[in-house]
């Protein structure tokens, strides 16, 4: 439940509309996703294990010929979100894993990589009403704006969520 809010919530967020008549056009186990017809990118919440569900997404990826992020909120620990991004691609998709939501001052939304588990820790993505804008370098300047970014998304997610 927490997955399908936050995933809800950023897209609010960020910008994007959700297509309902898209959900017509996808086939089960894809329909209950979202389309987000902007960016050209599947939103999907997910409760499996960290990759768990990723066969499954690309698939979908596969039959709808976009992008798609898989938002996973954390089980223990940390109440936070875990976000791979997806890229299509004719022969294959494309996976990058262990990114955080960070926003900025100002709320400008980008996925950073996780401090604590990146394979990529130099890729970066701002997060904007179309598509999503790849930068080889995160958006703060040093490690304590990197921390404050990051609480400051979880500070968005536990009011989301009605932590405390």
């Amino acid at each position: 439940m927490r997955a399908l809010t936050a995933t809800q919530a950023l897209a609010t967020l960020v910008g994007w509309q959700s297509d309902p008549a898209t959900r017509l056009l996808l086939r089960s186990p894809f329909s209950d996703w979202f389309y987000a017809a902007t960016p050209d990118l599947l939103l999907v919440p997910s409760i499996e294990p960290s990759r768990g569900d990723l066969r499954t997404v690309d698939r979908g990826m596969r039959e709808a010929r976009c992008d798609a992020l898989v938002v996973k909120a954390s089980s223990e620990g940390r109440r936070t979100l875990y976000i791979a991004y997806g890229q299509w691609g004719r022969q294959e998709n494309v996976w990058c894993h262990g990114r955080r939501l960070w926003l900025s001052p100002h709320g400008k939304a980008w996925l950073v990589p996780d401090p604590h588990d990146s394979e990529d820790p130099h890729l970066s993505m701002q997060l904007t009403a179309r598509r999503l804008l790849v930068a080889s370098h995160p958006p703060a300047r040093d490690d304590q704006e990197a921390i404050d970014g990051l609480d400051r998304a979880d500070a968005f997610l536990a009011q989301l969520w009605g932590d405390r």
